[in-house]
């Protein structure tokens, strides 16, 4: 208790000092801005970041074999200039796993207007897919405590629900936080009908609260996901942090048209884990902006990093003067 104790107190001193920074002041780190922005205990359900990056497939090697080769010796090179520990698994590090990412809404984007985002992930074995799917219902709004506040609750299905900030480049390469919850369960295809608002609305009722009939047809985006996970980030404060590089494309054994970069962790005490954030921080700007800058997707800034942003044409909020 003691040492916690002590840490609030350094922690109280960090976003006093924080908070008398100017608001635009992108020299402050950025988990000191977040902190100072949302003092403890607001973001205590918040267990965790994910730091991502976009590459370009134009500036990489032609297959998604060799593209996640040189991309991964870049990263290791990268890693070990600025001292930074990045570990290998020992057996087939870059295997590829197949799957397939969808994403629902209105053709107008009638639910990500109203803080919504429904996913549906297929995951493929031997080339044929698995017999449930994974749907997972996020809460986009563009204020943390909104996000927070949002109840993604479902009906009689084992749920995971967990809450992080994601962290990526923003507009003229100041890092950015978009804090996101989520809610995960898993059905058989068939058991979501016809995708309209009502088949995710049995599950999730407050979908069926948003002014939408639940009649409502959602169309899907879908991205072919080619994916491997080579090793870990070493980060003081925290486990191994596990590296997912992942490749879209937009038909079945279709070529790349994006690439990205991320690692992070969870459950932790965000407030108490102000080294862990920092240190990987410092990771993304040198490794990723700094020596992966020539392999970037020119307008991934734009999008913070996030590949969905992208997919569904969804920029950053213009930032608050």
């Amino acid at each position: 208790m003691k040492t916690r104790a002590v840490t609030r107190l350094l922690l109280a001193t960090l976003v006093a000092a924080a908070g008398m920074a100017s608001a635009a002041d992108d020299s402050t780190p950025l988990y000191a801005r977040t902190i100072a922005k949302y003092p403890a205990p607001k973001l205590q359900n918040v267990g965790g970041r994910e730091y991502k990056f976009l590459l370009d497939p134009s500036k990489t090697k032609g297959t998604p074999e060799e593209a996640f080769k040189d991309l991964w010796g870049q990263v290791k090179a990268g890693a070990a200039k600025w001292g930074f520990t990045v570990t290998e698994k020992e057996k087939n590090p870059l295997k590829i796993e197949i799957s397939t990412k969808e994403y629902f809404d209105t053709p107008d984007q009638a639910l990500w207007n109203k803080g919504y985002l429904v996913r549906i992930t297929t995951k493929y074995k031997d080339g044929k897919p698995e017999e449930t799917v994974s749907v997972t219902v996020k809460a986009i709004q563009d204020d943390a405590l909104a996000t927070l506040a949002t109840p993604l609750a479902v009906v009689d299905l084992k749920t995971k629900t967990e809450a992080e900030g994601n962290v990526g480049p923003g507009p003229g390469g100041a890092l950015v936080e978009v804090i996101e919850k989520g809610s995960s369960f898993s059905v058989k295809p068939a058991e979501l009908g016809t995708m309209t608002l009502g088949d995710f609305g049995k599950f999730m009722p407050e979908l069926l609260k948003l002014g939408l009939p639940g009649a409502t047809k959602l169309t899907g985006t879908k991205a072919w996901s080619y994916r491997v996970r080579p090793g870990a980030v070493v980060l003081p404060g925290t486990e191994p942090c596990g590296v997912s590089m992942e490749g879209w494309a937009a038909t079945e054994g279709g070529a790349p048209y994006l690439y990205d970069f991320s690692f992070g962790y969870g459950d932790l005490d965000f407030y108490a884990v102000t080294e862990t954030h920092a240190v990987g921080e410092r990771f993304l700007v040198k490794v990723l902006q700094g020596e992966m800058g020539k392999v970037a997707m020119p307008d991934g800034e734009k999008f913070g990093g996030s590949k969905v942003r992208k997919l569904m044409n969804r920029p950053l909020p213009a930032k608050k003067p």
